[in-house]
């Protein structure tokens, strides 16, 4: 019996094991060995204009001396940001801030889709989306809006044009109603794996992400049939899905 997936892995910040860090390049080259088809990453300025990728507003880690350092990374240049060692002696190798286009180039050579969170919202649409252009990922990318709703999508789409989207539930669903390509561009971000609350967004015809996944609530989610399960960056997804197809009976 052959059984195939039918939703997109995504690996939120990568996939993490032992002491590999999140939104790191090991980070994202383990999930690709582990099987993943998307990586989600987040995407912010530094304070000479460069995109990098940390989730959070300040990046910590370790200085080449050893030493703990702590950075605001829209109020430092991005030499330094991208100096910080994010792990230190681990058998990958010794981990730094990436920049958004390193994240890419990992992903272009992989055949990795990109699953990117706009940060800073509608004002770094344009560059992220002309960086994405510049790495040869047109089409590969989903751009998670943070709520900078059709405003980002037709700006996003002028550089992008077959680019997808992302963002938070119901809203979200409400909010791209009248788009006319949301049933293939547009997935709705959602913990809430509710018969409910997944009829509500299937309503508005968009695309089911669900997202927070991990061993203790996988088999659950996959019933409500979603296009796409992103699992914590701690989820060892592999073993989680091939547990999970070993099981599933046709007939």
């Amino acid at each position: 019996m052959n059984i195939k997936k039918n939703w997109i892995t995504s690996a939120h910040r990568g996939f993490v094991d032992n002491t590999l860090k999140e939104n790191s390049l090991a980070a994202y080259y383990n999930a690709h060995l582990n099987g993943a088809d998307m990586i989600e990453t987040d995407a912010r300025f530094t304070s000479d204009g460069v995109l990098i990728v940390n989730h959070d507003p300040t990046v910590k880690g370790f200085n080449d001396k050893g030493e703990e350092v702590t950075y605001v990374v829209s109020e430092t240049p991005a030499e330094t940001v991208c100096s910080v060692i994010l792990s230190k002696d681990d058998v990958w190798g010794i981990q730094r801030v990436p920049t958004l286009e390193q994240v890419l180039n990992l992903a272009y050579h992989t055949g990795l889709l990109v699953n990117i969170d706009l940060k800073s919202r509608y004002e770094c649409a344009v560059p992220v989306a002309k960086t994405v252009l510049r790495s040869g990922m047109i089409g590969k990318v989903v751009y998670a809006l943070n709520g900078s709703g059709m405003k980002g999508i037709e700006t996003i789409m002028a550089i992008d044009p077959d680019a997808r989207f992302i963002d938070y539930g119901l809203s979200f669903a409400q909010t791209v109603q009248n788009f006319a390509e949301r049933g293939k561009r547009c997935f709705c971000y959602t913990s809430d794996a509710s018969d409910e609350n997944v009829k509500a967004i299937r309503d508005y015809g968009c695309l089911l992400a669900l997202i927070s996944l991990n061993a203790s609530n996988f088999e659950s989610a996959i019933c409500q049939k979603p296009d796409m399960c992103e699992f914590l960056h701690t989820s060892d997804f592999k073993a989680i899905e091939n547990d999970y197809m070993k099981k599933v009976k046709l007939y």
